[in-house]
């Protein structure tokens, strides 16, 4: 019984992190968006469920499962776009979609959050499902954030 307790206690304070040698988001070049497309940079901070990756779908695709601290982007077309995320059952974590829109020839930033405490499941840029201020997401990125490359 010790060791079930134990070994529960280590599972469940574990922390999804970036795989080892990631580089910083000042590290990555990010796609200059033309020709109608943009490029959607999508960051996870440590959010709860910490111990588990956060799968991220776009438009119906598995595109990333991201840890704690790390980022990704995909360049996309312009016009409404939905953003999935998805959680092994263990996590307690519901499953959650949001639509939000991407202008055209934009770089547009996007924090997902998630919660167990609430019956949302995910926040989108803080519970809105527009895109942040470019600013406060570079600051962010580049102070928190390592790169997982996309799937796409």
């Amino acid at each position: 019984m010790k060791v079930y307790m134990v070994l529960m206690v280590v599972l469940l304070s574990a922390c999804a992190t970036a795989p080892k040698g990631a580089k910083a988001f000042s590290e990555v070049n990010i796609p200059r968006p033309s020709n109608g497309k943009s490029t959607l940079v999508f960051y996870r901070k440590i959010t709860p469920p910490a111990s588990y990756e956060m799968r991220v779908h776009i438009n119906g695709k598995e595109t990333v499962s991201l840890p704690n601290n790390t980022f990704s982007y995909v360049s996309l077309n312009a016009g409404t776009t939905k953003i999935e995320t998805k959680w092994s059952a263990w996590s307690g974590a519901r499953s959650k979609e949001k639509s939000i829109q991407i202008p055209p020839n934009k770089v547009v930033y996007l924090e997902l959050k998630s919660s167990v405490y609430s019956p949302g499941g995910i926040q989108l840029g803080g519970g809105s499902t527009q895109a942040q201020a470019d600013s406060y997401a570079v600051k962010t990125l580049k102070a928190c954030c390592k790169y997982v490359p996309s799937k796409r």
